[in-house]
């Protein structure tokens, strides 16, 4: 008798709830996978999973399109994740949320693909993030971005503004620390500058980009196993060798996978300058290398100014009349 009453309690209870069908449920399988991949940064095969997903739905599943634009822009596809979000905004209904996230997505795609000051996507980008500050209250980033994106078409007063009440609000999120960078320095909103770093050199001082301001700064992304970054070696030696009296520093960053050959590299060939053995790849994850060997020139404000990729008999010349040209405007700073 329990046992009968429990039942048709069950079906009252589900009466006239619709089955999840089959295509819905394979439908959210494929959205979870996708997600997988994407949070592994396996974008290709995410964006695949999305569209799937978003052909089970007749092409007008917001959340499979903006699993699309995220994908393209873990790919750089900037151009096509706008015009995913673009996509998914015809299909957002009524939901507040996915409105957000759809029009915050297309501006940071925006705000990837502009250029110049006066570029049109950059007020494009503000729009967008506007408008997802009027939508929610869930998406404080938008604010961040719009101060970005303010920041980029010189209107300072503005952006700062904006950023600065992003800081209050902020609390532990990791763009506060760089929105109080640009509120310091708005220039590093329109300026390349490399990015901080920090690390213990080979001779055992702990050395900061901090310590470096005001030089100018040699990185050469090297390895012992990377043939044409052994032939660079000669050419970076005199390079030291002639701006040892002025305000350079190189700094050798190895990839070496064991450090006994690069240990005995620099001690064979007498590398006078300053090394760190980039086990970890913390470095060039910062400052996004991958192919070696990479160089890096960096002025005396800390913005980047000259990178090469490869190296050939051209590039010595290259980097030395780029660091003649960096320290004459690092003394002149100086005088001033």
């Amino acid at each position: 008798m329990i046992r009968t009453v429990l039942v048709a309690a069950l079906v009252f209870l589900f009466a006239g709830v619709p089955a999840v069908t089959a295509q819905e449920a394979n439908f959210d399988e494929q959205i979870r996978d996708a997600d997988s991949m994407l949070a592994r940064r396996q974008y290709e095969d995410a964006l695949r999973i999305y569209r799937d997903a978003n052909g089970l739905q007749d092409k007008k599943s917001p959340r499979a399109l903006l699993g699309m634009a995220r994908a393209y822009q873990g790919l750089k596809a900037h151009k096509s994740a706008a015009d995913a979000c673009t996509e998914a905004l015809k299909y957002v209904g009524d939901s507040k949320v996915l409105d957000a996230e759809a029009r915050n997505l297309r501006g940071v795609s925006l705000f990837a693909l502009a250029e110049k000051a006066d570029d049109k996507r950059w007020k494009l980008a503000e729009e967008d993030f506007r408008a997802v500050l009027t939508l929610v209250d869930l998406y404080p980033v938008a604010q961040y971005n719009l101060g970005m994106v303010l920041l980029k078409q010189l209107r300072d007063e503005e952006g700062l503004e904006e950023l600065r009440a992003f800081v209050e609000r902020a609390g532990s999120m990791p763009e506060a620390a760089s929105a109080k960078k640009y509120i310091e320095n708005p220039r590093r909103a329109r300026e390349n500058f490399a990015p901080d770093f920090s690390f213990t050199t080979m001779a055992g001082e702990f050395l900061s980009s901090e310590d470096l301001r005001g030089k100018v700064v040699l990185i050469d992304f090297w390895a012992t196993w990377c043939a044409p970054c052994v032939h660079a070696t000669p050419g970076l030696a005199r390079l030291h060798k002639k701006y040892r009296d002025e305000p350079v520093v190189i700094l050798g960053i190895s990839a070496d996978r064991d450090q006994a050959p690069w240990k005995e590299f620099i001690e064979k060939h007498k590398l006078e300058w300053t090394h760190f053995y980039d086990d970890r790849h913390i470095m060039a994850n910062r400052f996004l290398v991958n192919v070696y060997p990479t160089y890096i020139v960096i002025d005396h404000e800390g913005i980047i100014r000259y990178r090469q990729q490869g190296w050939n008999s051209e590039v010595d010349g290259q980097i030395d009349g780029e660091i003649r040209s960096l320290v004459k405007k690092a003394k002149a700073a100086q005088q001033q």
